[in-house]
């Protein structure tokens, strides 16, 4: 781990773990569930995928045409997933006796959204 990344590895720590206690509550699994999403971001900034600029220390991360147009693709498959489940929720809720909320549609989205974006930049 690089010191001059330390404010992004901080902030994504936060960020992970305020996600996690979201979607799981305070748990083991939502800290299981943080270290998962952490490591993600983390393979975000050291995989060459995206250009590091240093002078914006909190979202050192640029994207090129290609990262563009991929983030592009994941959003929009995320948003329709994410209304998807949203809509479908109600059905799910009667037949799985689960509550199901807006929460976790909202959750399933970013976590589509970032599946995708994985996915994709993975293809090269």
């Amino acid at each position: 781990m690089k010191r001059e990344f330390l404010p992004y590895y901080l902030s994504r720590a936060v960020l992970s773990m305020v996600f996690s206690m979201l979607l799981l509550g305070v748990t083991w699994k939502a800290l299981l569930a943080a270290t998962g999403l952490f490591g993600l971001f983390l393979l975000y900034l050291h995989s060459g995928w995206f250009s590091v600029d240093m002078s914006h220390p909190l979202v050192p991360l640029r994207r090129d045409p290609r990262g563009l147009e991929i983030q592009r693709k994941a959003l929009i498959a995320a948003v329709v997933i994410g209304l998807l489940v949203y809509l479908v929720s109600p059905q799910l809720a009667g037949v799985s006796r689960l509550p199901l909320s807006g929460h976790v549609a909202l959750s399933i989205g970013v976590i589509s959204y970032f599946v995708i974006q994985f996915v994709l930049f993975s293809r090269t």
